[in-house]
């Protein structure tokens, strides 16, 4: 049939996961946020009761969890009660934003606690859990974990010079700083550069119809 030389429309792409989770029943919004603020709150327990010392960073670590779990129910509340692409995706930035810098946060009171191990697997899991999974990243999401992946190493690099450097710190738990930075700094980075190369590799995070809803 004659078109009248006008080129013609492409077919519809799949909805982006991160529109499909758009939230739908109260649970999905506040679900999250209470998550974190219950892993936040246990990690100021675990300073306070188990490692005293550890108290300001876990402290601080706590305080980094509450924050994010705020932000993520305001935008998460926000998403539930205007559902549309443009909230959906201020959803998913906020989410991967949120969830990377409370790993870091994380993993840097594990280092913190000699708990290098826990940080091994913060650092490698999400990576290799990635290949079994079918959902595919977004671009800003690559980032972010790559940024994540990079900071940790900075951590870990941190608490070594640290540990040869400072004559008040323990003996043993200097001694795990600097001997786990030999695994976790080089993990860490060859993490940040497969995430960031795969960034590249991923089409840009465009939103296409601010006005479609997630549903």
């Amino acid at each position: 049939m004659d078109t009248g030389g006008e080129p013609a429309a492409p077919p519809d792409r799949a909805e982006p996961d991160w529109v499909r989770w758009t939230p739908l029943v109260p649970e999905q919004w506040w679900g999250p946020p209470a998550a974190l603020a219950f892993a936040a709150s246990l990690v100021i327990a675990v300073g306070a009761w188990l490692l005293l010392p550890a108290l300001p960073v876990a402290l601080v670590v706590g305080g980094v969890g509450l924050a994010g779990s705020t932000v993520l129910a305001v935008v998460g509340r926000r998403a539930y009660w205007y559902p549309n692409r443009t909230s959906a995706e201020r959803l998913h930035r906020t989410k991967v934003v949120v969830w990377c810098v409370a790993a870091v946060a994380l993993a840097v009171f594990g280092l913190s606690v000699g708990a290098q191990v826990v940080v091994t697997g913060l650092v490698v899991g999400p990576t290799i859990a990635s290949m079994w999974r079918r959902r595919s990243p977004t671009r800003f999401e690559l980032r972010a974990r790559a940024s994540a992946a990079a900071a940790v190493a900075l951590a870990s690099i941190v608490f070594a010079v640290v540990a040869w450097t400072v004559p008040a710190v323990d003996g043993r738990l200097g001694a795990r700083w600097i001997g786990w930075s030999v695994v976790i700094v080089p993990a860490a980075v060859v993490v940040a550069v497969l995430r960031w190369r795969a960034a590249g590799r991923q089409r840009a995070d465009l939103l296409s119809d601010p006005g479609r809803t997630g549903s």
